[in-house]
């Protein structure tokens, strides 16, 4: 029926969380995902800093991420305790992340403070300050009783499990055994017995293996001579092993999941990992990458004690436990947590870092020269002729396009064409013919890959798998070309992957939720053409992943244009002027100014709190641009765009909104005209679309209803990339007047 009441609008942030230790990478991390990437987000969010660091930092987390900076020390200091305290009083965080450095001695055991200090003494402070936190925590939590939730970040106490399964890791002098890893794991332990007694307060430790990062410090690959012909990793990680590793930069997308499934995580010890790799595969990814000799030179424990890097006795100590298949994190596990999104394996890690100082100064540099010829696969599709306009405004380069299709003699070829004639050749290519995809490339140093799997007919649609195909083939040319320096690939969500997970007994890693939080979703059996058009993308995109080529991987949402389509209004004559007209006419049709009196009725799915992701394909182009333009800071990135999530309710207002007001002037504001919204149930409405319609109806049914495809899309890096990307009404407020969009809504 018609309804005028509006739904109660969702909550605007899920309340105040407080990160400690915010201006290490960890806490930007965490930061960085409590604010922008979850739905609603986390906030304020507060970030504890111990003492005063470089403004850099501090003006990222606070005026890039939006943190607010408090002062509150963990560390052994006299007023920790109480700065601790004043934390969670003033903040009224129930949401908390706690992470603490290890205050390493120098090379000789000592630091600039004191010269008999050791790796033990560390340890016992880094014990210390966790235990100080967790025993202000209990204080204040008897005097307020607040609920809160904390995740420790930890590591392994690998002092005592040598000593229980016998690893043979030697203790340094000092008796410490991986010092910065025990300190953390003992305190670990601490807290867990401690917070079992006390309800309402719940404990998640987040035990973390191997870092990307140490890549850019102790284990960065260095050269074996003065001719710097060959690169070396030494360390003692033994002949043949493994190593779980993890990338601090998707704590963005583990933390705020544990807060928000407490009732999962809280009392776990979750293990993350991406990745188990051997050393030899790490050196071969520098190898391909850099294009030098980097190989893994391993050292026996004693050895790695004597090299000359910082704390180097602990290292090799840390480098023996991890190299144990007893030290095993859980990758499947990770993958849970993180679902949709997959962890970053070592390779996408590499090539975003791929220009640090830490490479360029041992010598290793990839060739970073710009890309100034674009190669458009599906220029004559939305999102190519997007890419292609995008490219084309950008007035930081004057890009060259080489607009790929079928046929280059189509309208929508020339259309193409007609952009800038003398910096777009149309070029004609066979896609079933990987070498004619690779004469598409000639010259070019980017290439944008879109397939388009919506052609306005059903038949097409179910050819997925030939358009999958071309994806594979595009992709093997890109591989093969000696010009193309970067790929970008508009791809989607891989739907059968994510219903087999949700539907898995027992596994909780991803929800289907309408308003009631019931699953409503397409069932796991249903599998429609446009189901299967997703599933063909992510598949070519997870086969791009595998290939030696620098990608970044877009996502789109729904687009305004699809809504248009989607919520094509019927047009119904206004029943008195109908009932008026059958009169005058003797039952025929209307005739003169009668035939303006009419209404357009709406059809909507009933439910209204579901919420679905929505940015103009317009805005796509830029996006792409500004993605060569750094194409190095975005390599193995993939980017879920979009500028808002709407319900169908509301995007019918802003749409019927503009229809009223168009339809105000067209008929000289008369008031018989009226636009009015009916609801209907999601599969009626799906149903009745009709041809590839109902593909796009059966699409937007998913993608509203999975809550697992929301997570992989970011309003706020969206706006980053592409700052003058518009929300919903605004589009719809910027193109009203225009006559493509007059017309899709049934206007003159």
């Amino acid at each position: 029926g018609l309804r005028s009441v509006a739904p109660p609008p969702p909550p605007t942030t899920r309340g105040p969380a407080l990160v400690f230790g915010s201006l290490t990478s960890q806490g930007r991390s965490v930061i960085e995902g409590l604010l922008h990437h979850s739905h609603p987000p986390y906030g304020p969010v507060y970030g504890a800093t111990r003492r005063p660091h470089s403004p850099e930092a501090q003006n990222y987390v606070r005026d890039a991420l939006g943190a607010r900076l408090i002062e509150a020390d963990p560390s052994s200091s006299d007023s920790s305790s109480e700065s601790i305290e004043r934390a969670l009083r003033t903040t009224g965080a129930r949401h908390i992340f706690l992470v603490t450095s290890t205050e390493f001695p120098d090379s000789k055991g000592g630091t600039p403070e004191s010269t008999t200090r050791g790796f033990a003494d560390a340890e016992r402070d880094e014990y210390d300050s966790i235990v100080r936190f967790f025993d202000a925590l209990i204080r204040v939590h008897a005097e307020d009783g607040i609920e809160r939730h904390v995740v420790l970040s930890s590591r392994d106490n690998v002092r005592d499990i040598n000593e229980e399964v016998g690893m043979g890791i030697e203790p340094l002098d000092d008796g410490s055994v991986c010092a910065h890893f025990s300190g953390k794991g003992r305190a670990g332990e601490y807290a867990v017995a401690l917070l079992e007694s006390i309800p309402g307060l719940t404990l998640t430790l987040l035990t973390l293996p191997f870092l990307h990062s140490n890549f850019l410090g102790f284990a960065v690959p260095l050269p074996a001579d003065d001719g710097a012909t060959q690169w070396t990793m030494s360390a003692s990680f033994g002949e043949n092993g493994k190593v779980d590793m993890f990338s601090e930069t998707d704590l963005a997308y583990v933390v705020p999941e544990l807060f928000d499934e407490n009732s999962i995580y809280a009392g776990t010890n979750v293990r993350v990992s991406s990745e188990r790799i051997s050393l030899e595969d790490v050196a071969a990814t520098f190898a391909d990458l850099f294009g030098r000799d980097v190989i893994y030179n391993p050292l026996t424990p004693r050895e790695m004690s004597s090299l000359p890097i910082p704390a180097a006795g602990c290292m090799s100590q840390m480098c023996q436990f991890l190299g144990d298949p007893r030290s095993a994190h859980d990758v499947e596990a990770t993958r849970a947590v993180m679902f949709p999104r997959k962890p970053r394996v070592f390779r996408d890690w590499l090539l975003m870092h791929s220009d640090d100082e830490a490479f360029e100064r041992v010598g290793l540099s990839v060739d970073a020269a710009p890309v100034l010829k674009v190669a458009v696969f599906g220029a004559t599709g939305l999102q190519g002729r997007s890419a292609v306009r995008g490219l084309l405004d950008d007035e930081r380069k004057r890009y060259e396009i080489r607009a790929t299709t079928r046929d280059v003699n189509s309208d929508e070829a020339r259309a193409v064409k007609a952009l800038d004639p003398d910096r777009v050749a149309l070029v004609q290519a066979d896609f079933d013919d990987v070498g004619s995809c690779a004469e598409a490339l000639d010259g070019a140093e980017g290439a944008f890959l879109a397939v388009d799997f919506f052609r306005g007919n059903k038949a097409a649609a179910e050819e997925h798998h030939v358009r999958e195909s071309h994806a594979r083939n595009i992709i093997d040319a890109c591989e093969a070309s000696r010009s193309v320096r970067h790929v970008v690939f508009s791809t989607m969500e891989y739907v059968q992957e994510i219903q087999r997970a949700i539907y898995s007994p027992g596994k909780k890693v991803g929800r289907e939720q309408d308003g009631k939080g019931t699953g409503t979703a397409t069932a796991a059996g249903d599998h429609s053409d446009a189901s299967a058009a997703f599933d063909a993308k992510a598949r070519a995109a997870a086969y791009a992943r595998t290939k030696k080529i620098s990608c970044t991987f877009v996502l789109m949402p729904c687009y305004p244009e699809m809504f248009l389509r989607l919520l094509q209004p019927d047009q119904d004559h206004h029943p008195a002027a109908a009932a008026a007209a059958a009169a005058n006419n003797g039952g025929g049709e209307q005739r003169g100014g009668d035939k303006h009196k009419h209404k357009h009725v709406w059809t909507i799915p009933v439910d209204d709190e579901t919420r679905v992701g929505c940015m103009s394909v317009d805005d796509l182009g830029p996006a792409v641009a500004n993605i060569f333009d750094s194409y190095q800071v975005y390599a193995g990135h993939e980017i879920g765009l979009v500028t808002e999530f709407v319900t169908m309710k509301e995007a019918s207002e802003i749409f019927s909104g503009s229809a009223s007001s168009a339809m105000d002037i067209d008929m000289d504001r008369d008031s018989s005209a009226a636009v009015e919204t009916k609801e209907v149930p999601m599969d009626q409405w799906v149903e009745a679309r009709g041809t590839y319609m109902k593909d796009l109806g059966q699409m937007f049914k998913y993608m509203s209803h999975t809550d697992a495809v929301k997570k992989r899309h970011s309003i706020a890096r969206t706006m980053k990339l592409v700052p003058n990307a518009k929300p919903l009404s605004q589009w719809v407020e910027h193109n009203k007047d225009k006559a493509a969009y007059r017309e899709n809504l049934g206007l003159r």
